[in-house]
C-alpha cells in the first residue's frame, strides 16, 4: 500500500491551505527562473465531463479545437528561442482526446522539444477508444499519459493496465491515485478590487503553469480562458495587452522569463485569499457562484 493512502485527507487539505501563505511569505512566485517549469497547451477548450467550478472554464466553453498550424508555429518559435528552457509540456484542455488530430500534436511537440518531458493530461474516458496509431505515437515520442481520477463511472484500473499493455508511460495526476479528484474554487472578484501583487504571490499557477495560447504567453492558466466566464455571465473581467506576451515579437527567451515572474493587471480579479479548498465533485449547473464562491 502507498504511504500516501495512509495520510488523512484533513492533513492534505491543511497542507493545501498553508501553501499559498508560504508562497506569499517567501515571494517564491516573483523569483526569476532560468526555465519554464510547465508549459500548458490546450488542444481543446471544451470537455466531455462537466465538472463544477472547472478552473479552465470548460463547462462554459463552446467546442474549440486548437489549430495545428498555429500550435506548430508557436512551438517552433519557443523551440528556436530555447528548447532547453522548457522543463515540461502538458497537452491538455478541456479534454485533449476530443481533438481528432491529437497524434499530430504529439509528434510535433516531440519534434520541437526532443529532450523535454511531454505529458498528455486527460480524464481518461476516451483512452479505450484510441487507435493503435495513437499508442504507437505515445511510445515512439515517449509521451506520458496522465489521468486525473475523477469520481465518474469508468474503470481506472483497466485504463492503467491498457496503457501498460501498450508499453506507454502512465500516471495519475497529483495524488488522485489515492484520493479521487475533488474540486476547489478560487473565487473571481468581478469588481477587480484585489491586491494584484498579493494574489500573484499566493497563486499556485503563477510563474509555474505557463499558458501558451494562439501565440501569446500567460503567467497562469486563468487569464486566456476567462473569456468564457465573461461571455456566459455578461461580465467584463478585462484582459489587456499587458496580461500576456506575444512570443513572435520577442528576441530572446529571457524576455519571456522576465515577463512571467511578475504580476499581471488581471491578478486584481483573483481572490486567492478566499480559496475554498474542497467544494466536492459535482456536475456543473453553470451558475456564476461556481466561479465566484458566493451564494
Amino acid at each position: 500500500m502507498s504511504i500516501k493512502r495512509l495520510i488523512p485527507y484533513r492533513i492534505i487539505l491543511f497542507r493545501r491551505q498553508i501553501k499559498p501563505l508560504w508562497r506569499m511569505m517567501t515571494r517564491k512566485n516573483s523569483r526569476r527562473k532560468n526555465y519554464i517549469p510547465i508549459l500548458h497547451i490546450h488542444l481543446t477548450d471544451h470537455c466531455n465531463l462537466n465538472c463544477r467550478g472547472c478552473d479552465n472554464f470548460s463547462p462554459l466553453a463552446p467546442k474549440v479545437f486548437a489549430n495545428v498550424e498555429v500550435v506548430e508555429r508557436d512551438l517552433q518559435q519557443i523551440s528556436e528561442l530555447s528548447a532547453s528552457c522548457v522543463r515540461e509540456i502538458q497537452l491538455l484542455g478541456g479534454e485533449p482526446l476530443l481533438h481528432s488530430n491529437v497524434i499530430e500534436f504529439l509528434n510535433m511537440a516531440r519534434n520541437y522539444f526532443p529532450h523535454t518531458s511531454i505529458k498528455l493530461v486527460s480524464n481518461g474516458v476516451l483512452l479505450p477508444q484510441q487507435t493503435e496509431g495513437f499508442w504507437e505515437s505515445c511510445r515512439r515520442n515517449n509521451i506520458e499519459i496522465v489521468v486525473t481520477r475523477y469520481p465518474v463511472k469508468i474503470n481506472h484500473a483497466a485504463i492503467e493496465q491498457l496503457a501498460k499493455s501498450k508499453n506507454v508511460r502512465f500516471s495519475f495526476y497529483g495524488n488522485t491515485r489515492e484520493i479521487e479528484k475533488s474540486m476547489q474554487c478560487m473565487p473571481l472578484d468581478t469588481s477587480g478590487k484585489q491586491n494584484g501583487m498579493d494574489s500573484f504571490l499566493r497563486c499556485a499557477s503563477a510563474n509555474r503553469c505557463i499558458a501558451l495560447d494562439n501565440g501569446r504567453i500567460y503567467t497562469c492558466t486563468t487569464i486566456p480562458y476567462v473569456k468564457y466566464f465573461n461571455a456566459s455571465f455578461n461580465k467584463n473581467l478585462n484582459i489587456t495587452d499587458r496580461d500576456s506576451l506575444d512570443i513572435h515579437t520577442v528576441s530572446s527567451i529571457d524576455e519571456i522569463l522576465d515577463f512571467i515572474c511578475q504580476p499581471m493587471p488581471f491578478c486584481r480579479y483573483c481572490n486567492q485569499k478566499g480559496i475554498i479548498w474542497d467544494i466536492g465533485f459535482g456536475v456543473s449547473q453553470k451558475n456564476i457562484e461556481e466561479w465566484t464562491g458566493r451564494n
